[in-house]
């Protein structure tokens, strides 16, 4: 049998089931994807008397939502003394004002509609181990105070381990997303809103009446549509496979045997360790996510993580039980800010990315901006967050670094060598030469094969093995794919074609021969 990487917030929370669409539909607002995005605008459109329908290629918050830490923050790593230095103090004061208030969209939500999600205010602290974080964080420091934010430096902390000094936001917030995704789906389908799972948008075609074909040959015309999947399926003229990075990162819950201070901690400096607190049943969870890295593009570390993670929680409380392992993909942008907004001027199609990370207060926030675009045709916080804003002028050098970097895995997956099949083990996956091209071959539990052309179907770069998810990743842009080829997530639209399906002893002997 297969290993399972499954949240602790998938595992803790009963989804309810939305049904398939099987007819063609005519919408005023169709929203593909269904976590926090997706739903906060089906609920916020639904309060303005608009009828939204939300379609999701899963289940009901099956993408990065249900895989996250949990965090409703404005602390984004250190990033308000780099927006001041890019777009000036005001920009950086709007985008405080803006993530502010997604945060007490959920508040305000949670109290409105009853939802049982565990919400609890928390205490966001940032720290540094080395002189030179310490020295960014007291500019950032300095940065909020001058930004209006409730913050404080903290000299010499006992906790976590190891840190010289942290900055703490305060008045911040944590959650258990996948139960407050239900809550709020639930509550938007009462006021209107319709929601179908396992109904995959494949094609998009602009227009003033927008078609949107799914699997299955289900055509859904719509006024507007946003597109809440983390990586955009339409892309206009925006080149976003040059905009947008995409990183993969790891999180582990444990059972603890030492106490630990309450609160939300994340590190200044590498590799990535954010921590927090999580009541379940009156007992506290330990949650640790990081090992963050560009997905695709590992070579040494590949199924090092949970351990390095586990190992990291043992460190700091002493890990009684692992409960959960699970890992999520999101995207960077150049300048550290989302896109929010219309895909170009006047346009009917919405696009919502580059979250960094911090998708469940920016993925509110978003939901907000597009339902007023929508219903009023303005946001005080378009401008703030559009596609169109100078984040290549800002930030050349991280695009040049970004953009080389995919050129450079491109080129390397194409010369990169085949391996044999001596000692090809039970979970294990490889790249081989198959019919005369390179191909990747992976051995399942059950002792069944599976050969794929491992070309990812949307720029031809050669996908790479991933051992600790068992999936194919690709180095430039992000694809994944299962190993039966389905598509998973990132930029691609069609899965990788199976060269051979069969057991692994019949498929050796006629490769041997």
């Amino acid at each position: 049998m297969e290993p399972i990487n499954l949240s602790y917030w998938n595992k803790t929370n009963q989804k309810t089931t939305y049904p398939k669409l099987e007819n063609n539909i005519e919408v005023d607002t169709l929203i593909i994807g269904s976590g926090i995005t997706g739903i906060t605008s089906a609920y916020a459109l639904s309060l303005k008397g608009r009828k939204a329908v939300v379609i999701e290629a899963g289940d009901l918050c099956d993408g990065t939502t249900g895989n996250t830490t949990g965090k409703l923050t404005i602390q984004h790593d250190i990033i308000y003394s780099n927006i001041i230095k890019k777009y000036g103090e005001k920009f950086a004061k709007e985008y405080v004002e803006s993530q502010s208030k997604a945060i007490d969209f959920v508040r305000d939500v949670v109290k409105k509609e009853a939802i049982d999600c565990n919400l609890a205010n928390s205490t966001a602290y940032i720290y540094g181990e080395t002189e030179k974080e310490i020295n960014d964080l007291k500019k950032e420091y300095e940065t909020a105070l001058k930004l209006g934010i409730d913050a404080e430096f903290i000299d010499s902390p006992t906790f976590p381990p190891n840190n010289l000094g942290m900055l703490a936001f305060k008045n911040q917030a944590v959650f258990h997303p996948t139960r407050y995704i239900n809550g709020l789906a639930e509550a938007a389908t009462t006021k209107g809103a319709k929601i179908y799972c396992s109904t995959k948008a494949i094609k998009i075609e602009p227009g003033e009446l927008i078609t949107v074909t799914c699997e299955n040959d289900i055509v859904i015309k719509a006024k507007h549509l946003i597109m809440a999947t983390q990586y955009p399926i339409y892309d206009g003229f925006n080149l976003f496979y040059t905009r947008l990075y995409a990183k993969r990162a790891y999180g582990v819950a444990v059972e603890a045997r030492r106490e630990w201070p309450d609160g939300s901690y994340i590190n200044a400096g590498k590799p990535t360790r954010s921590i927090r607190t999580h009541i379940e049943d009156g007992k506290r969870i330990l949650i640790v996510v990081g090992e963050s890295h560009a997905t695709g593009r590992e070579e040494d570390k590949k199924d090092e993580h949970f351990d390095n993670l586990i190992k990291f929680a043992d460190d700091i409380a002493g890990v009684e039980n692992v409960l959960a392992t699970w890992s999520a993909q999101d995207y960077d942008t150049p300048d550290q800010i989302p896109y929010i907004g219309r895909l170009s001027k006047n346009s009917n199609i919405f696009v919502v990315s580059g979250y960094k990370k911090w998708g469940l207060t920016t993925g509110t926030l978003a939901g907000n901006i597009i339902t007023d675009l929508i219903v009023n045709n303005d946001n005080p916080y378009e401008k703030l967050y559009s596609t169109s804003r100078a984040d290549f002028s800002t930030s050349m050098g991280k695009v040049m670094t970004e953009v080389f970097s995919f050129v450079g895995e491109l080129i390397k997956s194409k010369f990169e060598g085949n391996e044999d099949l001596t000692d090809l083990k039970q979970g294990e996956g490889r790249v081989i030469k198959y019919d005369g091209q390179k191909a990747g071959i992976y051995r399942d539990y059950d002792d069944n094969i599976t050969i794929l052309d491992i070309t990812c179907t949307h720029m031809l770069s050669e996908l790479h093995f991933n051992p600790l998810e068992k999936t194919w990743d690709c180095p430039t842009h992000g694809g994944r794919y299962a190993m039966d080829g389905k598509l998973l997530e990132g930029p691609p639209k069609n899965p990788l074609k199976v060269l051979y399906s069969g057991t692994f002893e019949e498929f050796k002997k006629d490769y041997d021969t």
